[in-house]
Order: structure tokens, then C-alpha cells, then sequence
């Protein structure tokens, strides 16, 4: 800067400057950010003066910097379709899994059977297990729910967990309706180790481990998750009340291992490649019968190949290209040659003369069955910015899937072969297009899907004098809509509306059955649901940073052509069992009390109903028609609190939370009640959670310790299976950047 002129130039990258003055004397400033200003007084009486300077490093002390940029998360909760996001900072100090989380989320129930390992359905406003979408980085896992479960995923490697409700993005593909929750894996700094550790109640260990190098533009990688359990809590036999049993045989290990290999110096911006390692084995617990020896077992081998490139052919358009190949076993060995009381004493001896072993502890025959499946995903995801206001999105899916069920023991016991090879494949293609005003205040996305589903394989008629097996080609395609829309009155007050008329394919166990003990359904109509949802969402920050977040949702499902899994005298199958309608709200509640207290709450109102008049094929009055739908909750709540304070103990570098939060689940049925003198309820619930979270060097080391269920609540869950009681945790993380 010329002082007496106010008068200047910046430099270049290699300082270079250059200033036109009349000729006279002048002081020149020079001066750049955390460098020491220097004067230098000048004499201009020729043409030109050349003028070379040092400036010296300077410490400076600012005052606080106010970042007001809008995190991912909120960007993402602020789309037109409804959304919650729960980011990783919500789900630090905790040593739940993932699924505690979710369950304390606004309209999101984890409907569990059991301990660590147990079988679990996700339920998204009372829409549950295949019905709801299951993805990782948006791959969807529904299909290899064996082998991949929500809960394999620690909380320490999630960035955030995204829950679609209403609509499901047609860039994630797949067949889901009503809903979807899609974990996000973090990103890693270009070195980095994160190692953890943790003990809980029931013998029940977790380790997990990633590690990252970066080097060039190329990065390499390996993680390590490992989960044991005895699951050994006790038990109150729910049609034995009063009566107490410890599961003795519920034990639960699994181990899953990746590498992968990312490279940002080829054509694409980013290709990975990464092999896939699971390997599991569960113990089968018996509720009604004193089950000892029946086991499972589920392994998987995959490998995930993953391209982008931004700007792809033209400028604009964004290419993701992603293939998977996923081979998978799973085993289900029964063939106790005894059944057993509950006070561990023989109650039969069941013997087959035929096949030489026990008849099992599960079912009517023995079972050695082993199911292999190959499974070869490719997802296409094209995104193009047409203009400021306009953007279109391709997303193309395409699946097989080749099943192998072999069970020779069975089928040496029933005297013919019972299940055939199938060949499956599915195609989902998606478009959408979206609008956003010049100002950002209007936003609209409409999207549309197409679903192809083909299916062959081979069935022997279990009723008929003749064995041979008939071909089965089943085809079937369909198409879904949606549109959502946002309007932001102010910065901090917006309004979402959306609309849904969806559908979701059968699966092949649903279409096929298992060929013996679950009959084939190949006239299975898909599930059709319509939904509506309107939304009120107000998020400010004070000026002393304090947030407040207010949400509120109401909705409404209309499901047709249901399908449900029903039993029968010989045979078990699968059926389009009616209609249910769903009303129903939400409302959830954040806030920054003070710089140090983080208060939430948030409860969930939804009344499903069988609206089926009649039953299914015949003209008889349906007995439960306008009944609520059972073994699902229709109302809960949640609410928590958590304080921070850094260097609360003294020292530095350190960072202390605690936290409590408490769960409400009303009583509700697990089955119709058509009389009086049924009870067939779920009690009330109320549970408590309390932990803390110490973090040493700069959050390089934490501690964590918390215990569930403080008050030892009996808690019952998915037809009124034992839940655990009080139960505790700790756990060690050790991260190095």
C-alpha cells in the first residue's frame, strides 16, 4: 500500500508486484496475514525502483471465528423428502450399538428377538423388516441380512446414519417401501488408526480396528470388526410366568475382516477395489421348548469394485459405477436324537430310522441344509446439472442371484429331493428430476422407478403320487412415483410435503419357500403402498451459538396386497394377507440449553389398522377388521441429556460427557385380541440409560462406560420375546491421525 495515495497491489504466487505513482517521495506498507507489517520510505525520481522485502513470521491472537456454513447433515435433513440424520457426534459417548440408536429416533423401532446376534427387523412407522431398506454407503443389504446385521458396524467408523421415511431415493435402488436407513462409513485423514475395544454385561466382548495409510495418491487399507457373546441372561418363560430360565444356549461370534485399495491417480477420480470377509455361528435359543443343539452358521466372501468420475463425456455430468460379487453359505444343522425339559432332563428321544439320526429339536424332520448363493450387484448412478435450477438423476440396478439349497439328510428322509437350484434377476431403474428455485426457497423432486423381477427354478408337488419337478418361470414388473417438496419461508423455517405410490417385489424365499417345510407362493402379488407426508422443520442458532431444532411430521400409509407369513397343518407359506392403513405423528425436539448442556426429545404416535373386510378369498366378515395391528408399538417417546466440559479435571487436551436418556414404549398387543379372556399383551416400558465418555490427548484416547436399563425393567419385544435386563458396558478407543 502507497500510504499517502491509499494506493496498492497484491502479489503473485511468487511475490511479484508492481504499483504506477508520479514521482515523489512515499512510505510503502507491506503486510500479509500472521506476518509482521514492515514501512519502507521510498524516493520515486526515475522511471523505475525496484523494491525487495522480508516480512518476519508473527504469532497472532484472533478473537473466536463463527463458522455459519451448513454441516452435511443439515443439508441433507433440509431436502425435500423427510429425513432424520443422526450425526457421529450424536452418537459418541455411547456404548450401545447402532441399533440402541436408532430405536430412540423419532418414528424408528429395532424389533429385536433377543440378545447380541438375535434376529432384529428394522420399523420405520410401523412398516418393518423387507419393507424398509437396509444400506451401507448406499449399498443395499437387505437380501444378505444373515450375514451383514445393522449392529456389525461400530458407531466410532459411521460419519452419520441417514432414515428415509415416506419415500426411498431412487439413487439407492433396490425394492423398499415406506422407508430406509443408509449408514454412511466415514472418511479417513490420509494416516490413520482407529483401534477399540469393549466389555459388556453377559460375557459379551468388541473389538474393531481400521487402519489407513495414503501415499501418492495411493491409499491402502485394512479393518478388523470382531463380536462374541454367551447372551446368558435370565429369562422369564413367557407362557411360564413366574418361572425363570437362564439361555444356556445363545452363544454368538462373528468375525469380519476387509482390505481395500483406493487409487486418485488414474483416469476415474476415485477407483476402489475391496475383498470382503464374513464368518459367523450362532447358537439357536430355545423361548418355547428347552432348545440345545441346533446351531447356524453364515459365511460370506465378497468383493466390491467402485469407480467416480466427476465431468464424465461432458461437463456437468457426474458418473458412479459401482459391481459387487458376493458368494455366501449358510447352514442350519438339527439333529438332536432328544427334546429337553426345562430343568435340562430328556422329555423324548426322537429317533429317524431312516436317515439314522435325531429328528431335531426345531421341527418335524432333521435338517443338515446348507445354502449357497452366488450374487453379482452393478449399480449405475448418473447425475447431471442441466442449469442452476435444474438437475436430472439416472440410477440403474441390476441383480442376480443363484441360489444352491442342498439338504441331503432331508431328502434321504422324505424319500425324494426337495429343493432345486433358482436362478433370480431383478432390474430397478430410476429418474428423477429436481428444481430449485433461483433464490433456494422452492425445491421439487419428482421420481419415478421402474422394477423388473424374473425368477426360475424347479418345485415338486408335496401333495401329489408324482415326484418329478415342474419348471417355474416367474416374471413380473412394475412401476413406482413420488414427488417432494420444500418451501423455506425464512433461513430458519421451512415446510416439506411428499407424496408416494410404491411398490416392493417379492423376495425368492417369499416366492419359493424352502421347498418342504415353507410351500412355494410363485402368485404372490408385490406390496403396493401409498404415503403422504407433511412436515414443519425450524432450526436457529442464538447468537451465543446456541441451536435449537424443532421437527414436526404427520403421515399416512395405505399398504395393499400385504404379505405375511402364515402357518397351516402341513405346510407354511407365504400370502397376500389384505390391506392396512397407517395414521400417524412425529415430533422431535434438539436444543443447546447452554454452551455445556445438550437437552432432545422426541415421540411417535401410529395407529396401523386391518382394513381388510373380509378374509383373504372368501366372503366371511373379517373378525379383526379395523383391529390395530399387532406386535408392532403404536406409541413411544424418548428423551436424553448430555453435558461437556472440556479440562473438567484440569490438564489439557481432555473432554468429558455425560449423558442419561430414558425410552417410553406403551403397552401393546402381540397378537388380535378377538376375546376378552385373551391376554396377549406386551406391558408398558420404561427404561433408563446413563453413561460417560472421557476423551485424553487431544481425543487421541476415550473411555466410555454406560449402563442400560437401570431400574432392571422387564422388557419384551417381538412376540413377546425376554429382552435383556440391567446390563453394563466399557469401552477403550485408542485413534491416531
Amino acid at each position: 500500500i502507497i500510504k499517502e495515495l491509499q494506493k496498492g497491489a497484491i502479489t503473485d504466487s511468487e511475490g511479484n508486484y508492481s504499483v504506477s505513482v508520479p514521482n515523489d517521495t512515499y512510505t510503502v506498507i507491506f503486510s500479509s496475514i500472521v506476518y509482521k507489517s514492515l514501512q519502507k520510505l521510498i524516493n520515486c525520481n526515475k522511471d523505475e525502483v525496484v523494491l525487495n522485502v522480508n516480512l518476519q513470521p508473527v504469532s497472532v491472537q484472533i478473537d473466536e471465528v463463527v463458522v455459519t456454513a451448513k454441516s452435511a447433515a443439515r443439508e441433507i435433513r433440509e431436502q425435500a423428502m423427510p429425513i432424520t440424520v443422526i450425526t457421529m457426534k450424536e452418537l459418541q459417548g455411547t456404548v450401545s450399538s447402532v441399533s440402541d440408536i436408532l430405536s430412540k429416533t423419532s418414528g424408528v423401532k429395532i424389533r429385536s428377538t433377543g440378545g447380541v446376534g438375535s434376529a432384529s427387523r428394522i420399523s420405520v412407522r410401523g412398516l418393518e423388516g423387507k419393507r424398509i431398506g437396509f444400506f451401507i454407503d448406499e449399498t443395499p443389504l437387505n437380501d444378505n441380512s444373515d450375514f451383514v446385521d445393522i449392529n456389525d458396524i461400530p458407531i466410532e467408523l459411521i460419519e452419520r446414519v441417514e432414515i428415509y421415511k415416506g419415500i426411498v431415493p431412487a439413487k439407492f435402488g433396490g425394492s423398499a417401501i415406506g422407508g430406509a436407513v443408509n449408514i454412511v462409513i466415514k472418511e479417513y485423514p490420509p494416516k490413520y488408526l482407529d483401534a477399540s475395544y469393549s466389555i459388556e454385561s453377559f460375557n459379551t466382548h468388541r473389538a474393531s480396528s481400521v487402519f489407513k495409510l495414503n501415499k501418492n495418491g495411493i491409499e491402502a487399507g485394512v479393518a478388523g470388526i470382531y463380536t462374541y457373546s454367551d447372551n446368558n441372561y435370565t429369562m422369564e418363560l413367557p407362557q411360564r410366568p413366574g418361572e425363570y430360565h437362564v439361555r444356556d444356549h445363545d452363544k454368538f461370534k462373528k468375525l469380519l475382516a476387509t482390505a481395500y485399495f483406493t487409487s486418485k491417480k488414474w483416469w476415474f477420480d476415485e477407483a476402489q477395489i475391496a475383498p470382503v470377509l464374513i464368518t459367523s455361528e450362532k447358537e439357536i435359543q430355545g423361548i418355547e421348548e428347552n432348545i440345545q443343539h441346533a446351531v447356524s452358521n453364515a459365511d460370506a466372501f465378497a468383493i466390491v469394485n467402485e469407480y467416480d468420475k466427476s465431468n464424465f463425456l461432458l461437463e456437468g455430468l457426474d458418473l458412479t459405477f459401482d459391481h459387487s460379487y458376493v458368494y455366501t453359505v449358510y447352514s442350519f444343522i438339527d439333529t438332536s436324537r432328544y427334546t429337553y425339559n426345562w430343568d435340562g432332563s430328556i422329555k423324548d428321544t426322537v429317533f429317524n430310522e431312516i436317515a439314522g439320526v435325531g429328528e431335531g429339536e426345531t421341527g418335524q424332520q432333521p435338517s443338515d441344509a446348507n445354502t449357497q448363493k452366488h450374487n453379482y450387484l452393478q449399480k449405475l448412478y448418473l447425475t447431471y446439472i442441466i442449469n442452476g435450477n435444474n438437475s436430472v438423476d439416472l440410477n440403474s440396478m441390476y441383480r442376480y442371484v443363484k441360489g444352491i439349497p442342498e439338504d441331503e439328510l432331508r431328502d434321504r428322509v422324505v424319500g425324494y429331493k426337495t429343493n432345486y437350484t433358482s436362478n433370480m434377476n431383478s432390474w430397478v431403474i430410476g429418474l428423477t428430476h429436481e428444481f430449485n428455485s433461483s433464490d433456494k426457497k422452492f425445491t421439487n423432486a419428482l421420481n419415478g422407478k421402474y422394477y423388473y423381477y424374473t425368477m426360475q427354478t424347479k418345485l415338486v408337488d408335496l401333495f401329489g403320487f408324482d415326484r418329478t419337478p415342474d419348471d417355474v418361470d416367474n416374471t413380473q414388473s412394475d412401476f413406482g412415483v413420488s414427488n417432494a417438496i420444500r418451501y423455506r419461508f425464512t433461513p430458519e423455517f421451512l415446510v416439506k410435503a411428499s407424496f408416494a405410490y410404491d411398490i416392493r417385489l417379492p423376495t425368492d424365499e417369499e416366492l419359493l419357500g424352502d421347498g418342504f417345510l415353507i410351500a412355494p407362493a410363485g402368485n404372490l402379488n408385490p406390496e403396493r403402498n401409498t404415503s403422504l407426508n407433511l412436515g414443519f422443520m425450524y432450526d436457529i442458532a442464538s447468537k451465543k451459538q446456541n441451536r435449537f431444532q424443532l421437527e414436526i411430521n404427520g403421515f399416512y400409509m395405505y399398504l395393499k396386497d400385504m404379505i405375511r407369513f402364515t402357518g397351516g397343518a402341513l405346510q407354511s407359506m407365504y400370502q397376500n394377507f389384505g390391506e392396512m392403513r397407517t395414521l400417524g405423528a412425529e415430533i422431535e425436539v434438539k436444543a443447546d440449553a447452554t454452551n455445556w448442556l445438550y437437552l432432545w426429545g422426541n415421540a411417535t404416535y401410529q395407529d396401523l389398522r386391518d382394513t381388510r373386510k373380509y378374509d383373504a378369498g372368501t366372503t366371511t366378515p373379517n373378525p379383526t377388521y379395523d383391529y390395530r395391528i399387532p406386535n408392532i408399538p403404536y406409541l413411544f417417546a424418548n428423551a436424553g441429556l448430555e453435558m461437556h466440559k472440556k479440562n473438567m479435571f484440569g490438564g489439557s487436551g481432555q473432554n468429558t460427557r455425560l449423558f442419561a436418556d430414558c425410552s417410553f414404549v406403551e403397552e401393546y398387543f402381540y397378537d388380535f385380541e378377538v376375546s376378552k379372556k385373551q391376554k396377549r399383551r406386551i406391558p408398558r416400558a420404561l427404561t433408563f440409560n446413563a453413561g460417560f465418555e472421557h476423551s485424553l490427548y487431544n481425543q487421541s484416547m476415550y473411555i466410555s462406560f454406560q449402563v442400560n436399563n437401570l431400574t432392571d425393567q422387564k422388557v419384551m419385544s417381538e412376540f413377546n420375546r425376554p429382552l435383556p435386563g440391567r446390563n453394563f458396558g466399557m469401552k477403550v478407543r485408542y485413534v491416531m491421525k
